[in-house]
């Protein structure tokens, strides 16, 4: 039976599957990577690691695939934002840096003061951040590594150096163009005004390309022969947006490391500069992500500093949500561990626990965590309700975080939502999958291509009525927090600079 492929790599692992055209998902393989922190606050990946890894699983995949059928094409999800420094032959001039990496700092209020905020905000449809908008990162090689940069032949992203490696071609598409800080997300072209001004060359800068858009045959030695097309897929919210099938004026859940509300638009001039915003994979669509960075990444470390050095499996969250009650006994917890993308966009924000006393438990700050980590999920909604005038009783939600079940409850209550919890968390590879069917004709439209999914709703989590009042209340209390705390995260940042930490 013939099959498409889909490639995700995510911030933590790299997933690899095969749909075939009934959009039955399978052969799924799986590994992880670890990124690599060489100073505080920078924030690396090993790009020939990845691609190690990736090319593995493809082979794996493919020749399973292969017992019984044929692969008819390849296309690619993967995470946002990274950048890469490729000469002409793909390999990397350093490591890819990813968008949690705060080094360009001075680069990024540099272009805001040559560009000015305003000129950002009207092309890009987007704040200026380091790491997380590559413009940055690119200036601050440039301004580093000088004889690296005359080198680079291309500076893209993940997907640029994995579709190079997969077809010799240099490529970003669309939806992983919009994180750049350089390019019109109206206009669908890479912003003149904006890269001559802050000097990045036009020479180095990749072919955008549609999502949908074939770059070129594989050519990796062991599938070369087979001439199976590279379709460029997109962004990996982008992909699980198409895997479910969101079309204007709906939203969805999406949680991992971070934790992420996305509406589709078809309004650029609602984009909200709180959010990410970006081109969706359907063109004059934007998808626009309210995007905490670290709940899931906050709840993790919890389980393994205090939870998984006792010995504890993660069957454990049950029992200790059960220990604690509503208000965690007067404890919060701020989730914003190294940093904060939606609401505040601070990067010297740090995880805060508030309101510690002698009889405070384990139990109870876990469910601070939980708690704190619903706050924010409010807070990014309000900005939906508010901005974007769209009102909703029921989203759905998707990703490994979705499955913890004390975490859902917390939401569904903090919101007064029912929370629809998706059968098939791979979103990721299964958008792929579509772009790559859609591509070469297994469907007449991505439209419906996301028609022939089967990804059932597995649970509906339900608001909690009696809860809901208190948490209400709890919620405001949690909102005074860090305008409280702001200027405290300002002043140790500035102590830690003296120290030289």
């Amino acid at each position: 039976m013939s099959h498409v492929i889909g490639i995700d790599i995510g911030t933590s692992g790299i997933k690899v599957g095969a749909m075939n055209q009934e959009g039955v998902l399978g052969y799924l393989e799986y590994q992880p990577y670890s990124l690599l922190y060489p100073k505080k606050t920078w924030i690396e990946i090993d790009l020939e690691d990845i691609w190690d890894k990736t090319k593995s699983l493809l082979l794996k995949v493919c020749n399973e695939v292969e017992k019984g059928g044929s692969v008819d094409a390849i296309s690619l999800s993967t995470f946002c934002n990274s950048s890469v420094f490729l000469n002409k032959d793909g390999k990397p001039l350093y490591q890819g840096i990813i968008y949690l990496d705060q080094r360009s700092k001075e680069e990024s209020d540099w272009i805001k003061n040559v560009v000015g905020v305003d000129n950002l905000d009207r092309i890009t449809k987007n704040r200026l951040e380091p790491g997380m908008y590559t413009v940055t990162t690119y200036l601050w090689f440039k301004n580093h590594f000088p004889k690296d940069y005359e080198k680079t032949y291309k500076w893209g992203n993940i997907s640029t150096f994995i579709l190079h490696k997969l077809t010799g071609e240099f490529v970003m598409d669309w939806t992983q163009s919009s994180y750049s800080g350089i390019y019109d997300v109206v206009n669908y072209e890479w912003s003149k005004e904006i890269y001559e001004k802050v000097g990045v060359d036009e020479k180095k800068l990749p072919k955008v390309v549609d999502p949908k858009s074939v770059v070129g045959n594989v050519k990796i030695p062991e599938l070369s022969t087979k001439n199976i097309p590279v379709i460029s897929g997109a962004a990996d919210t982008a992909c699980s947006t198409v895997a479910l099938s969101i079309k204007p004026n709906e939203m969805f859940e999406s949680v991992g490391t971070s934790n992420v509300l996305t509406v589709c638009t078809d309004l650029p001039d609602k984009l909200d500069k709180r959010f990410l915003n970006r081109c969706h994979v359907n063109k004059h669509q934007w998808l626009s992500h309210g995007a905490m960075s670290f709940p899931g990444a906050s709840i993790q470390w919890f389980y393994d500093n205090f939870l998984k050095t006792e010995g504890h499996t993660k069957e454990i969250y049950g029992e200790l949500y059960n220990q604690s009650s509503i208000g965690s006994n007067g404890v919060y917890f701020l989730p914003y561990m190294q940093g904060e993308r939606s609401p505040i966009w601070d990067p010297n924000a740090r995880g805060v626990f508030i309101g510690i006393h002698l009889n405070t438990s384990k139990a109870d700050m876990f469910r601070a965590i939980l708690e704190g980590c619903a706050f924010g999920l409010k807070q990014i909604y309000e900005i939906i309700e508010t901005n974007y005038n769209l009102q909703f009783d029921r989203f759905q939600s998707i990703g490994g975080g979705s499955k913890n079940k004390e975490w859902a409850q917390i939401k569904a209550n903090v919101l007064n939502k029912n929370i629809e919890i998706k059968d098939i968390s791979e979103t990721g590879v299964l958008g792929a999958c579509l772009l790559a069917g859609t591509a070469i004709g297994y469907f007449p439209s991505l439209e419906e291509a996301a028609q022939v999914i089967d990804n059932k709703t597995i649970n509906v989590v339900e608001p909690k009525t009696s809860e809901v009042a208190q948490y209400e209340h709890l919620y405001k209390v949690f909102c005074e927090l860090y305008p409280s705390l702001k200027q405290f995260f300002v002043s140790s940042v500035a102590q830690r600079l003296e120290r030289g930490e």
